[in-house]
């Protein structure tokens, strides 16, 4: 069973969380787009060990991850699903909650290391206009991406039939996608404190 990972949203949010999307990552979202169709569900060799010549991403259903502040005594938590590899290591966590006083929409996403992040990630909802990631950073765990959803947004990801998660390897062509399973999404969110 893998560790879990636990990731800081106050981190995130210090470290400057950037709603805008600069020109770059718009052309390369534009991209991401426009290859979707032909996307792999496998990951590719180079984002998994060595010791495994075929790799299967395995998926959990929705659970809560929460992440408590001391000081201000709140806590925040996310309806989360995680994407691991037949080894056990974590490969993707896609994450749903509000943060804030204002109780802000956020897709708040683990990636796996090894992807390229000039090009960006995109989330990409039923056949709605993908939306791009804001990169954090990255650490030994993966790197970690986020955005602040409007409300038609949320509505869309609350009555999605199909998500995914899209980025393209470093040193590859070929963009992967992590497919989320939205069975139970809404029924988790509806726990959230």
């Amino acid at each position: 069973m893998s560790k879990p990972f636990t990731f800081s949203l106050r981190v995130m949010m210090l470290s400057g969380l950037s709603i805008a999307v600069i020109g770059a990552t718009t052309f390369l979202v534009n991209e991401l787009a426009t290859a979707s169709s032909s996307v792999t569900k496998e990951v590719p060799k180079k984002m998994v060990p060595e010791s495994s010549k075929e790799t299967k991403i395995s998926q959990k259903m929705w659970a809560m991850v929460c992440e408590e502040d001391k000081e201000k005594k709140k806590k925040t938590c996310f309806a989360s699903q995680d994407h691991s590899t037949n080894e056990g290591k974590l490969a993707l966590r896609f994450s749903f909650g509000y943060m804030d006083d204002d109780k802000k929409p956020f897709v708040v996403t683990l990636l796996p290391l090894g992807i390229n992040l000039q090009s960006g990630v995109i989330v990409k909802i039923d056949e709605s206009k993908p939306i791009p990631l804001v990169l954090q950073h990255c650490t030994p765990d993966g790197c970690l991406g986020a955005v602040q959803l409007s409300a038609t947004q949320t509505d869309e990801l609350f009555k999605a039939k199909e998500v995914s998660v899209v980025m393209l390897p470093s040193g590859t062509t070929q963009p992967i996608s992590f497919n989320v399973n939205m069975e139970g999404f809404v029924k988790e969110v509806k726990l959230l404190p």
